[in-house]
């Protein structure tokens, strides 16, 4: 239960987070993750101050000449009309409207492609899993495949991702509509949300109904619900989780097996705030139930219908009645926590090992401590970027002028009493909050899994806007002056804030896609002429040529590769990486000198310069370039291409469909160990064949000669 005290509490935290630059706070110089995300939260902000300013004087003007009473019965009508349409048919045609949406989305503006490295390291080992495989298999030296949030273990080449969402995305590839998996988790999370209002606010009709056409339109939950995120996933089977723990409350334990089958699913696809808000969040529906002596609480399932007289039941009786419900709970999830940890021993080492620590190294966990980049990850940093998160966020979600962090802050100073609904929403809200804080990565789509009771809480702060007075107001007098009426100043200011977001925050987002995490390009897949299947080598830039080394033939972990590019020029990296090839058939070579400490930030002496679209060097003053540098150096005069975009959509090793294989370009050398291997694929190489053009297919003698033979 949340206290008067803790409410106002949080109520504080929320407006000081909303509307005070306290992400400023964030030593942001050494690394551009962190600066990228001051400017956003930055920019974000100065449009907060300037958007609540200007609807609030748009809800002053029009209060004076507008009286809300002129408006409130049409608005009476209309939701007299949202409250006649039955919870059921309302959940299904916002569910309808969001598959839609989301499916015009990902066709429209994304094209039916992926747009961010965790999409695509998702879908490759989906790839493998729908071929009956558990990891993919590589033929030679996996730096040709390799790319950001993939390695190579025992078993294969594998993602760092856990395995449910991976195989809902299997599932997608085996009907072939991967595209629509994204879709059709969106779909489920606006009816779930639409059914778990109407249980948790059952006296605010109006609300509820509202509640599912928001999440089913909000524009960040609509672009990433056209991808292949997992946040996808864990957000349909957390609301799942939380519609089964409510049945299980107001009817039969057996809704709690359901309950923790389903936080299982989220757990195996988002563990720390699945495990969070599935845990926490279904016990406190249970808990606060049964603690509450006010009101009739069914102790016995079979005779759940005879609610009367239960608050007087002795204490073990409630005791019981939540036991049942924990019991279901566990025996739903139980098997999806052996599901986890067997798949994290048979391609990890260990049952408590998770891919992202075997990609990354424990710098990756939770906690307080140096993050993979090598930043100190401190409480002070988790305040700056938690404040950024709630900015960015709380605009976002509706794209509102003024921010739902705001809303629902200044809502729980006001109130004077909470319903027990309306406080697990409130838990439902916050606890990612406060889960991601202890989490070094910030970014506003953690917050995913929360939004649809953000959106309620924000539609019950408002809505004693809009319900007419119990009795019309006396008319003033002619020559009275209008009055102010506070109540209708909030009422305007709402309409104004939503007329924005309609009319134009909305359409800008949409417009720019997915904001900032569509990091990468995504060029036209190249179709080789007839004449049987290709082996198509992807010219990507040195630096990523490096990283595909350095993690591939040095088997270093993604942590130790990220700091090594950061801390050394290219020659520098270059000459160690042969030199460790070189180790690995004869142990007496020596290792040139490089840093190796993870540590953020770049040496003031090390410099980044642009070599062509897609390739940069780092180098430093006066340093001599080598036969083997100058090469590749030579070798990235036109431009680079990335190789993730394209190495989903075509074949891949071990999968065979008649497709383009793709690869990455490392030179002749290296490169003709694959052509022989593939000797029944005609290779070509994929790259722009003058400065500044597109990249376009090149016959591999030619591009050959021409990149690497000089």
């Amino acid at each position: 239960m949340i206290g008067a005290g803790l409410r106002r509490l949080l109520g504080g935290v929320l407006l000081v987070l909303s509307f005070t630059p306290l992400y400023l706070l964030l030593d942001a110089e050494d690394d551009a993750l962190r600066r990228a995300s001051v400017d956003v939260a930055g920019s974000t902000l100065g449009l907060v101050h300037a958007g609540t300013l200007l609807v609030l004087l748009l809800g002053v003007l029009l209060a004076l000449f507008v009286p809300p009473a002129r408006v409130l019965p049409t608005l009476e009508r209309v939701g007299r009309r949202l409250e006649s349409v039955r919870v059921g048919t309302w959940a299904a045609g916002v569910a309808l409207l969001a598959a839609g949406l989301a499916s015009a989305i990902n066709l429209v503006l994304f094209r039916g492609l992926y747009t961010n490295i965790d999409e695509i390291a998702s879908f490759i080992q989906a790839r493998y899993f729908a071929a009956g495989r558990l990891a993919g298999p590589l033929p030679v030296s996996p730096e040709g495949w390799l790319v950001p949030n993939m390695l190579t273990v025992d078993a294969g080449w594998v993602s760092q991702f856990p395995p449910s969402h991976l195989a809902l995305l299997a599932a997608g590839e085996a009907t072939g509509i991967p595209v629509l998996v994204g879709p059709l988790l969106f779909a489920m999370l606006a009816a779930l949300a639409t059914l778990c209002a109407a249980r948790l606010l059952p006296a605010h009709g109006r609300v509820v109904r509202l509640t599912g056409l928001l999440v089913a339109v909000s524009p960040f939950l609509v672009l990433l619900g056209a991808g292949g995120w997992s946040h996808a996933s864990a957000g349909a089977f957390l609301w799942l989780a939380l519609y089964a723990a409510l049945r299980a409350r107001d009817g039969h334990a057996g809704w709690s097996i359901l309950a923790g089958a389903s936080i299982g699913v989220a757990v195996c696809s988002r563990p720390w705030i699945s495990l969070l808000l599935g845990t926490l969040g279904t016990l406190a529906v249970w808990i606060g139930h049964a603690a509450r002596r006010d009101e009739a609480v069914v102790m016995d399932d079979a005779t759940s219908g005879q609610a009367a007289g239960a608050a007087s039941k002795p204490l073990d009786g409630r005791a019981g009645w939540l036991a049942r419900r924990c019991v279901g709970t566990v025996a739903g999830g139980l098997p999806f926590a052996i599901l986890l940890g067997a798949y994290n021993r048979a391609l990890f080492g260990s049952a408590g090992t998770l891919g992202y620590l075997a990609a990354f190294g424990e710098r990756h966990g939770l906690g307080f401590h140096q993050d993979p980049w090598g930043n100190a990850y401190t409480p002070l940093d988790a305040l700056a970027l938690t404040s950024g998160d709630v900015i960015v966020f709380g605009t976002q979600l509706l794209e509102t002028p003024v921010p739902l962090g705001a809303v629902l802050g200044g809502w729980l100073l006001v109130i004077s009493r909470m319903s027990a609904g309306a406080r697990i929403l409130v838990a439902w809200a916050l606890l990612p909050v406060a889960g991601n804080a202890v989490y070094w990565f910030h970014s506003t789509r953690m917050m995913y899994e929360a939004a649809p009771a953000w959106i309620a809480l924000g539609l019950l702060a408002v809505a004693p806007l809009f319900r007419p007075s119990p009795s019309p107001p006396l008319p003033p007098p002619p020559s009275a002056r209008p009055r102010l009426d506070p109540r209708g100043v909030g009422l305007w200011a709402t309409v104004a804030s939503v007329a924005m977001a309609v009319g134009l925050n909305a359409p800008q987002r949409i417009g720019g896609g997915a904001g900032e995490d569509d990091g990468l390009a995504r060029p036209t897949v190249p179709q080789p002429p007839e004449g049987g299947p290709a082996l198509v080598f992807i010219h990507t830039s040195w630096n990523e040529r490096l990283s595909a080394r350095l993690q591939g033939a040095g088997g270093m972990r993604q942590d130790s590769v990220i700091s090594l590019l950061r801390r050394n020029t290219n020659c520098e990296l270059d000459a160690y990486t042969r030199a460790r090839a070189e180790r690995a058939g004869g142990p007496d070579v020596s290792l040139p000198a490089i840093d190796l400490r993870q540590q953020a930030g770049t040496p003031a002496d090390v410099v980044r310069r642009a070599v062509a679209d897609g390739a940069t060097l780092r180098t430093r003053e006066g340093e001599r370039f080598g036969p083997e540098c100058q090469r590749e150096l030579s070798a990235d005069r036109f431009g680079a291409v990335a190789l993730a975009p394209l190495l989903w959509q075509g074949d891949l090793p071990g999968i065979e469909r008649g497709e383009p294989l793709f690869v990455r370009d490392l030179g002749p050398a290296w490169n003709q160990r694959l052509v022989r291997h593939y000797a029944d694929r005609t290779p070509w190489v994929f790259v722009p064949k003058t400065a500044g053009a597109p990249p376009e297919l090149v016959p591999y003698e030619e591009a050959m000669r021409v990149l690497w033979g000089g």
